[in-house]
């Protein structure tokens, strides 16, 4: 009886068989996640990509990771003010993981986030709606977009974020508990201290979807957002940078609203314009070709979508709005303003689309992961050219000045053939990532940058730089801004002419800048 009783009693050792079984992935989520890995080719496919803030970035990273490290001489230049910026979770993420994999490779796993986690983490955000997962594949092709040119990487970064959260949101609203809450206040938290734009949007969503009608879950639904709260009032009445995003909505003569039909001109500026040809044009077209037939092909089909997810679509439509009437900056900090909306708005309209069921719904995913494919082949296409025809000898410039100095970069020849706007305008940070220094331009001493200058040890004319120092290198004062301050002057394009002889500055000081290296695409000055 005891070996029978013992014969039919549950093995104590689980099935491994059955546990693995539990991991595997259908056909269908292999392929999501295929094409989502793939999506993260232009992070890493060229050594320079042409992102216009993203050595700016990477420099950032660098003083605050290596303030104190000798030989860079960031704190003999430089003081920390992080209690006045917001932007502070993707450089603290960068710098710790810089600890095992390097600054750079550590940069390419955040922008890998941005590019994967979107769609990884809007296909959760979908399931938790009650909608098909699959939908949110539609959102690769643009994720590759003017914002990313622009190189937007703490904005682009709490895109994902943005999801998770609200995805972590939905599903405490369902069933509220600790473990739940936990996340849900740490990544609430994190995505505030992310980026303000992103995080407004949750706001948002986080209102519409509350569950107000059961009073009894208020509190437990609630206290995890404690601590994003203050940090939010406290940033946003006790802060420069705070303030000035609050008045946003109001009249302001230095920071004016577009008239309606520039913003309608440029609407696709602000979203998809990316490459000098018209590959991207062509890529939009699909896409929208493809969404329209997604939803004609679900018309009729029945689900148990919850009636409440009605309440979404108020969310391209404030994104739609906001284009329109907000300014297109906002003082010195907040530039690109009302542009960001577009794209915000391509963002929040997925979770609002309908994906049709059975087969018909397997050959639009199809087509939705073949588009996406040929979006990051194009986009590596692209960054390739640009890598091989344009960077030029940066890092052979670079190689020829020695660490610790003080460069400015002076960029004439900013744009480029293969893609928009200005991908060279900040190269020069490039020199502040390897060998630190002080690089110019900069943004150190601006209310929302998480460091400053040591008094006296600013360069001249004024504490910070001014606005567009960047843009007009041909108005550098070379007698009494260049020659009394700088060790080198790093110059892409034609356009520096220093004096053969002496540089006397108003304050009798003389100084002679004679030229160290020259390339096709750079040289390198040296202040004797």
């Amino acid at each position: 009886m005891v070996r029978a009783a013992m014969a039919t009693e549950p093995s104590p050792t689980p099935n491994l068989a059955a546990r693995f079984a539990a991991f595997r992935l259908d056909p269908e989520t292999a392929v999501y996640v295929l094409v989502s890995l793939l999506a993260t080719a232009p992070a890493w496919i060229v050594k320079h990509p042409p992102l216009q803030d993203l050595p700016f970035h990477l420099a950032t990273i660098r003083v605050l990771h290596d303030f104190h490290t000798p030989g860079f001489g960031f704190d003999q230049v430089f003081r920390m003010t992080l209690g006045r910026t917001q932007y502070l979770v993707y450089y603290f993420l960068a710098s710790g993981l810089a600890y095992l994999f390097g600054i750079k490779t550590a940069n390419v796993l955040l922008l890998s986030t941005y590019l994967a986690g979107t769609p990884l983490t809007l296909r959760s955000l979908l399931k938790a709606l009650g909608k098909d997962g699959r939908a949110g594949l539609l959102i690769i092709p643009t994720l590759i977009n003017i914002l990313w040119n622009f190189g937007l990487l703490p904005f682009l970064f709490g895109i994902p974020l943005f999801f998770l959260t609200l995805t972590a949101a939905v599903r405490h609203f369902d069933a509220p508990s600790r473990s739940r809450g936990i996340f849900l206040g740490i990544s609430a938290l994190a995505l505030f201290y992310a980026h303000i734009f992103p995080f407004g949007l949750f706001a948002i969503a986080f209102a519409l979807l509350f569950p107000y009608r059961r009073m009894e879950r208020w509190l437990a639904i609630l206290a995890p957002m404690i601590p994003t709260a203050i940090g939010a009032i406290y940033w946003a009445f006790f802060t420069l940078a705070g303030r000035t995003a609050l008045g946003a909505a109001q009249t302001d003569t230095k920071d004016p609203v577009l008239p309606l039909h520039e913003s309608l001109s440029q609407a696709w500026t602000w979203l998809g314009a990316v490459f000098r040809d018209n590959s991207d044009e062509r890529l939009w077209i699909l896409l929208g070709a493809l969404v329209l037939l997604a939803h004609g092909l679900s018309l009729g089909d029945r689900t148990q979508e919850p009636k409440k997810n009605r309440l979404l679509v108020v969310l391209p439509l404030l994104c739609f709005g906001a284009y329109f009437v907000l300014p297109q900056s906002r003082g010195p900090i907040y530039w690109l303003y009302a542009q960001r909306f577009p794209f915000l708005a391509i963002l929040v309209l997925i979770p609002v689309l309908r994906f049709p069921q059975g087969l018909r719904g397997q050959v639009v995913f199809a087509l939705a992961a073949l588009l996406a494919t040929l979006s990051t082949g194009n986009t590596c296409k692209h960054y390739i050219e640009f890598e091989k025809k344009e960077v030029g000898e940066i890092d052979e410039a670079i190689a020829s000045i020695p660490k610790n100095q003080k460069v400015a970069a002076l960029i004439f020849d900013k744009f480029s053939n293969v893609v928009e706007w200005a991908p060279f305008l900040h190269f020069g940070s490039y020199y502040q990532l390897e060998k630190g220094g002080v690089v110019q331009f900069s943004y150190v001493g601006y209310d929302h940058w998480p460091f400053e200058y040591l008094p006296g040890k600013n360069p001249p004319p004024e504490k910070r730089a001014p606005l567009r120092w960047e843009w007009t290198p041909e108005q550098r004062d070379i007698r009494n801004e260049l020659a009394p301050y700088y060790d080198y002057i790093l110059v892409r394009g034609a356009g520096f002419r220093p004096p053969t002889g002496p540089i006397c500055n108003n304050n009798g000081e003389c100084h002679t800048i004679s030229l160290v290296k020259n390339f096709d695409h750079w040289s390198v000055y040296k202040r004797d």
